[in-house]
């Protein structure tokens, strides 16, 4: 399992690392309790942590990272059953060897009503065919690309409900290297340089600048209903609730000792003499 790529400390992987930030935020916002664990590294180790609402956050890591607080395989974790209120993967199916065990593990340490949040590479997008074409797996280092709905499969077996998912970022999977600073401040002011502000949110698209027509106006806006869509999302996020049953125990049914029932027969003259 590769622990934080490279390739994110280009300026296309800061830009994503930008908006999964936002997106792990609105995940956490309504995510409360004791623990929260996120299962591999993925950027910075405290990029994600600083956003949880929990009391404490752990980050656990496969190989040693400055800012990890455990290193142990991410489907044989030294936590104990059911004692973890949240936990994070950010992007730790696409990289692990055994994405099941990693699920199984999950499935183990949260808690009853425990929340869970992926982040997760759209393999039905530009990225995933990017993924496909790409000789040694795009981006560098991704093993496999699970799509939403599988994992929303995996999860179900496991008796997770899946309660929300969105898609994000709405990029071409080009990879662009980091500029100097001061290259990167006359690029921004000249208009060249797209921030994730106004290229990877959903919103963004509707942010382009139109001095057209109105015909080429209504064009934009149908394109840029079209890029909305899932098939040009670069990653999607998903939060899942672990399942509470109740058991209701069934009481052994005790074998009674039959009772003798008088008053019911006559008596004969035979019987009274």
């Amino acid at each position: 399992m590769t622990q934080s790529p490279a390739w994110l400390e280009t300026l296309t992987g800061r830009n994503l690392l930008r908006e999964e930030v936002r997106q792990v935020r609105r995940a956490l916002d309504n995510v409360f309790g004791d623990q929260l664990v996120q299962i591999g590294g993925w950027g910075d180790p405290g990029l994600f942590r600083r956003l949880a609402r929990t009391r404490r956050t752990a980050v656990v890591t496969e190989t040693p990272v400055p800012g990890a607080d455990m290193v142990a395989r991410p489907d044989s974790l030294a936590i104990a059953s059911d004692c973890v209120d949240a936990v994070l993967l950010p992007h730790t199916l696409e990289l692990a060897r055994d994405p099941h065990a990693v699920l199984r593990e999950v499935d183990r340490i949260l808690r009853p009503d425990g929340n869970l949040v992926v982040l997760g590479f759209n393999p039905w997008g530009w990225w995933g065919l990017r993924h496909v074409a790409s000789r040694r797996g795009f981006p560098p280092g991704s093993q496999r690309m699970i799509s939403e709905g599988r994992l929303h499969d995996w999860l179900r077996l496991l008796d997770f409900k899946v309660y929300g998912s969105a898609f994000y970022y709405f990029v071409p999977p080009i990879m662009r290297r980091a500029t100097p600073r001061s290259a990167r401040g006359r690029a921004g002011r000249a208009g060249v340089e797209r921030t994730p502000d106004d290229a990877s949110q959903v919103t963004g698209w509707h942010t382009v600048a139109t001095t057209g027509t109105p015909a080429s106006e209504r064009s934009v806006r149908r394109l840029s209903a079209l890029r909305r869509g899932p098939i040009f999302a670069g990653c999607y996020a998903l939060c899942a609730r672990k399942q509470i049953f109740a058991i209701t125990p069934i009481r052994p049914s005790w074998h009674r000792r039959p009772t003798l029932v008088t008053g019911l027969v006559n008596p004969t003259t035979r019987n009274a003499a």
